[in-house]
């Protein structure tokens, strides 16, 4: 973000009795891409203003919790930027040092989304919570392999994953489970940082996208890949932002958490 006229800021927000159940939510919040020094092509940016909607449906589904009154303490982390191009953007070659202590090496500016999230994740993962969700559109590998309806999701805690598709089917909510496929973390890796911020090669791009998250979070932790946009008008759902997996999270989290 530090190419932008207006600087980045992360927004912390809280809610909630202090010693109920914690839940973390961390939206990816890229106002506007433009892929930084590994340009988008013009195409490539036209819907470049819904880079923010993961951190959209993070204050969704936590306008849903409040409203409900659930009994659990909220937190919304959202790291809000603009990946922009001027003299001072962030290079291909660099070496960034995350707030976990990691070093990451830039193989693509263009990749800038796990980059932010890696540090909110860190500092959300600070005090412990119950449980962390991170909402992002964060790969275009994502909606090659799923398309725009079909969230990829990702969670290693099989019984929050259980109630997560169980609730997307009865919500008309819909999202896949996708594999944190460990051998492919080495496609991360890197001879001169801890790790790349991108795969070697074109393979299992939302995989790796995860698995680099993966390395910040906590143990109990999901991801959601998704695309927050309607491209094609339905009944009920104009074309423009959308919200999506926010009503099956709600689901899971009013069955757990109401009073």
């Amino acid at each position: 973000g530090r190419a932008a006229a207006a600087a980045p800021r992360l927004i912390d927000l809280t809610w909630g009795r202090a010693n109920a159940p914690k839940v973390t939510l961390v939206g990816k919040g890229v106002s506007f891409d433009s892929g930084g020094l590994d340009i988008k092509n013009a195409s490539g940016m036209l819907l470049m203003k819904k880079d923010m909607g993961g951190a959209a449906n993070a204050l969704g589904l936590a306008q849903m919790i409040m409203e409900a009154g659930l009994d659990l303490r909220l937190r919304v982390l959202i790291p809000a930027v603009e990946n922009a191009i001027s003299g001072t953007s962030f290079r291909p070659g660099d070496i960034l040092k995350s707030r976990k202590g990691l070093t990451v090496e830039v193989g693509n500016t263009d990749a800038e989304g796990r980059l932010i999230l890696a540090d909110a994740i860190t500092f959300g993962a600070e005090e412990s919570p119950d449980l962390l969700v991170t909402l992002a559109t964060l790969t275009g590998a994502a909606r090659v392999a799923l398309g725009p309806d079909l969230p990829a999701f990702y969670c290693d805690d099989e019984t929050f994953a259980g109630d997560v598709t169980a609730a997307a089917m009865r919500e008309a909510d819909p999202l896949w489970r996708m594999p944190l496929w460990r051998p492919y973390d080495s496609m991360l890796s890197s001879s001169i940082a801890d790790m790349n911020n991108v795969s070697q090669g074109a393979f299992a791009g939302s995989v790796t996208a995860a698995l680099f998250l993966k390395r910040f979070a906590p143990e109990r932790w999901a991801h959601i890949d998704l695309f927050a946009w309607r491209p094609k008008a339905a009944p009920g759902r104009p074309v423009g932002g959308e919200a999506q997996t926010i009503r099956a999270l709600y689901a899971v989290f009013a069955e757990r958490y109401r009073r």
